[in-house]
């Protein structure tokens, strides 16, 4: 199974589940944890069983209100309603409440998510910080870095960096972009009120920044990701 965490104060639920949807479109079994401040994917998908700690969701799991990485596997394995072996586990984390190292010592890539908005930055900054006085263990670990919701400004990532530049990360590659737009605003919204997950009419250069992030993790060239791309938009959430 590859593990990924997606790590940082910001909100990058629009991009996991899109990211989950296609790879579940192209037949993998996808695990996604919600290990965010308030649960934040209780509200993108809705209807949530409250007995149901893990709940299918156009194709593909997520899992909800787990503090432990081994309560979440022995759920999996007990819940005889579910595949005990998953090919990806994707992992939103925005809090240190998820009471275990072990999530960052097992996972395959760490991301770092956010926007150029101060807050976000400043306070993934702050996060990190924590993290390590936390786990000093972590130090040096390998982190690539993922811009969402970026629109043409003066700022460009040099100066975001500039931000985190005396944190004990090696950062990994050329980073990636996902730019934003109205319209990509009013699909995340419309989906999430109506707790669906299409993806036809998000703009050309967020799919293009999907297909990349995809190249990179999965391995595909370029030719499967946009094939897995087409078969996701194909299926009606």
């Amino acid at each position: 199974m590859k593990r990924w965490i997606f790590a940082g104060i910001s909100d990058k639920r629009d991009l996991l589940l899109y990211l989950c949807k296609v790879l579940a479109s192209s037949k993998h079994q996808v695990l996604l944890t919600d290990a965010t401040e308030g649960k934040r994917y209780s509200y993108s998908i809705g209807g949530l069983d409250p007995s149901l700690q893990i709940t299918q969701f156009c194709g593909f799991d997520v899992a909800t209100g787990f503090t432990n990485i081994a309560l979440l596997e022995k759920e999996i394995i007990e819940n005889s309603n579910l595949s005990a072996v998953y090919d990806y586990m994707l992992m939103d984390v925005d809090t240190l409440h998820f009471n275990s190292i072990d999530p960052w010592l097992v996972t395959d890539e760490i991301l770092w998510v956010t926007s150029f908005d101060r807050y976000e930055v400043e306070r993934s900054c702050a996060w990190f910080r924590e993290l390590f006085l936390k786990w000093p263990e972590l130090q040096g670990m390998k982190v690539h870095q993922l811009y969402i919701r970026t629109v043409d400004s003066y700022l460009d990532q040099d100066y975001i960096m500039g931000f985190m530049e005396d944190l004990p990360i090696e950062w990994s590659t050329e980073p990636i972009t996902v730019p934003w737009n109205e319209n990509n605003m009013a699909i995340q919204l419309e989906n999430e009120y109506s707790s669906s997950l299409r993806m036809n009419r998000i703009s050309r250069s967020y799919q293009r920044a999907l297909l990349v992030l995809l190249e990179q993790l999965v391995g595909w060239r370029t030719t499967d990701a946009r094939r897995a791309f087409r078969q996701a938009k194909r299926r009606e959430a």
